[in-house]
C-alpha cells in the first residue's frame, strides 16, 4: 500500500553513489585538461604569499586554485583583499567551496574555465599549473591584465615573459635529493 520508507543504508549508498560520480566527472576532467590537482606544501603557499608583494586591498585571482588553500592563507593574513579563485574539476571544486566554508573567510570559488573568465580587474594572480596550460594563460593575460598587475607562479614560468625574480622555497625534504644551491621548487613573479 505505502511505499517502502527510505532507510538510513539507502541514504548512505545514494551518497556514495554520488560520491564517486564527482569522482569520476573530476578524474576524467582533469586528465583531458592536463589539470591534475597537486596541492602546494604550505610552505610554498607562504612564500608565494610573501613574494606577491601584498599591500592588503587587492583583487587576489589563484587560477587552478586547487583546494583553495593560498587564497585562505592570504585573506587570514590580509583580510581586506578580494580573494576570488577558479577550478574546473568538479571534486576539486567541491573541496575548495568546503574548506573556505570551513575557514569562515569570504572568498569566492567559481567552477569555471579560468581561460574564459575576465582577468582584467585583478591586482595579483597565483599560478601551479602545467606548462601545456602556460602559453595560452601568457596570451590571455598578455590582452587583458593591466600594468603593474604582478603574477606569482608556483614552479613553471610564463613562456615569452622575463620574471623579475626567480627564487627557490625551500624545503626539508628536498635537501636529500637536491645539490646544494638548488633545493626547494622555483617561484616565478612577473609584473605587467
Amino acid at each position: 500500500m505505502y511505499p517502502p520508507p527510505i532507510l538510513l543504508a539507502d541514504l548512505a549508498l545514494i551518497g556514495i553513489l554520488i560520491l564517486t560520480l564527482i569522482l569520476f566527472v573530476t578524474m576524467v576532467t582533469s586528465l583531458m585538461l592536463f589539470v591534475p590537482y597537486v596541492p602546494s606544501p604550505m610552505q610554498v603557499v607562504e612564500f608565494m604569499i610573501g613574494k606577491a608583494n601584498i599591500k592588503g586591498n587587492e583583487i587576489v585571482y589563484d587560477l587552478g586554485c586547487g583546494d583553495a588553500r593560498l587564497l585562505i592563507a592570504a585573506k587570514k593574513k590580509y583580510p581586506n583583499i578580494r580573494a576570488i579563485g577558479y577550478e574546473l574539476p568538479l571534486g576539486v571544486w567541491l573541496l575548495a567551496k568546503l574548506r573556505v566554508v570551513f575557514s569562515k573567510q569570504d572568498i569566492s570559488i567559481r567552477l569555471g574555465n579560468f581561460l574564459k573568465a575576465n582577468l582584467s580587474d585583478a591586482d595579483i594572480v597565483f599560478l601551479y599549473l602545467v606548462p601545456e596550460v602556460m602559453k595560452k594563460l601568457t596570451e590571455k593575460m598578455e590582452r587583458e591584465l593591466r600594468k603593474g598587475t604582478r603574477v606569482v607562479s608556483h614552479g613553471f614560468e610564463l613562456p615569452g615573459k622575463t620574471p623579475l625574480s626567480v627564487e627557490r622555497c625551500p624545503l626539508p625534504s628536498w635537501h636529500f635529493f637536491r645539490p646544494k644551491g638548488k633545493e626547494g621548487p622555483r617561484v616565478y613573479v612577473y609584473e605587467w
